[in-house]
């Protein structure tokens, strides 16, 4: 919906009437086409340090230009079924086909030119990378990009995201009554609140993932209860925190929002040295299921049963019982194993071994 609104501002700021113009099969010009889909590859309300734009990643930005794309074929389609199909030569029948035909033209220049993502892309940031990651939002850290008053809030949020996997939306709709955060075994609960009256976001983070309790270090919990405690409470540092029950908060103490992390992540990548240019919030997620493959081999065979790790990453990410959604955040586990084994068969043929 987000790429959709995007056209909609864009073709209005241009003087063109997009509804309008769907429902004369006039769709956009080639350069119209072009322009659109260089708009839909701009973050929304992210800028860098120099206040220009910042640019998805190029299967984002795929996704949104085939959104709009679907957003016109829908349309377009309850125009064109009010024309009559019966032989080729009848009127009807010959606009029917011209639209289309321009339908799909229109399909082409929005979808056409834009690269594919890295086949061999390392989807999350590799030991050195959260190293480096790590010191970087530690409070005080020489390396931290962050302003001083907000260095323990950005803190416990993107620790938050590294050692739970969760996605953004869900880390931004936590609420203190989720947290259980003393005694010998903290969890944190994450619940779907799709359309909360009580949130003043304009655009509230939403849980697409299942429901579930999580259990978190003492070290996490920790950090959260002092950030809860000693700087959310601040009303000097964040005014009007205390009105709702939102864990992180922004400046102004209301709900932070998902711009506010996007905007954290790019000053991460762009002034901390050694972290990739693809750093995000999201990779996070990844970097936690490396780790948990990682700790998966290390269980002795005989631990988990045939199913029960599927089960288990299932559980952990929010995902249903069935899903194979896991291999997708396996791909660099999988990757580094089976370099690992290439190179233990070339050693093995190298000593006189193979056997071929």
């Amino acid at each position: 919906m987000s790429a959709v609104v995007t056209a909609f501002n864009w073709t209005f700021e241009r003087g063109i009437d997009l509804e309008a113009c769907i429902a004369a099969f006039e769709y956009l010009s080639d350069g119209d086409a072009k322009s659109l889909q260089r708009a839909l590859r701009r973050n929304q309300g992210v800028a860098d340090d120099d206040g220009g734009s910042v640019m998805v990643g190029p299967g984002y930005w795929d996704a949104r230009c085939r959104a709009v794309v679907r957003y016109v074929r829908w349309r377009a389609g309850a125009a064109m079924h009010k024309l009559v199909r019966t032989e080729a030569e009848d009127p009807p029948a010959y606009l029917y086909t011209m639209a289309e035909r321009q339908l799909e033209k229109f399909a082409d220049g929005m979808l056409s030119g834009i690269p594919k993502p890295d086949e061999f892309e390392t989807l999350g940031l590799d030991e050195r990378q959260l190293a480096i990651l790590r010191d970087a939002i530690e409070p005080g850290s020489t390396t931290n990009p962050f302003e001083k008053k907000h260095q323990f809030r950005n803190f416990a949020l993107i620790l938050t995201l590294y050692e739970l996997g969760t996605r953004k939306g869900e880390a931004l709709g936590l609420m203190k009554q989720d947290l259980s955060l003393h005694g010998p075994e903290p969890t944190i609960d994450i619940h779907r609140r799709q359309n909360n009256p009580d949130d003043p976001r304009a655009r509230p983070p939403a849980a697409k993932t299942r429901a579930r309790r999580l259990p978190i270090s003492l070290a996490l919990a920790h950090v959260l209860d002092v950030w809860l405690t000693e700087h959310n409470n601040d009303d000097e540092r964040y005014p009007g925190a205390k009105r709702h029950g939102y864990v992180f908060v922004s400046e102004l103490g209301r709900p932070i929002a998902e711009s506010t992390v996007e905007a954290m992540f790019v000053t991460l990548r762009t002034k901390v040295e050694g972290l990739p240019p693809w750093t995000t919030a999201h990779r996070l997620r990844h970097s936690f299921n490396d780790r948990l493959s990682e700790a998966i081999d290390d269980q002795p065979d005989n631990v988990l049963r045939e199913g029960v790790e599927q089960r288990m990453r299932n559980f952990l990410n929010g995902w249903s019982k069935t899903s194979e959604q896991g291999e997708h955040y396996r791909q660099r586990f999988i990757k580094e194993k089976a370099g690992s084994l290439l190179l233990r068969l070339q050693k093995l043929s190298a000593e006189g071994n193979s056997r071929s």
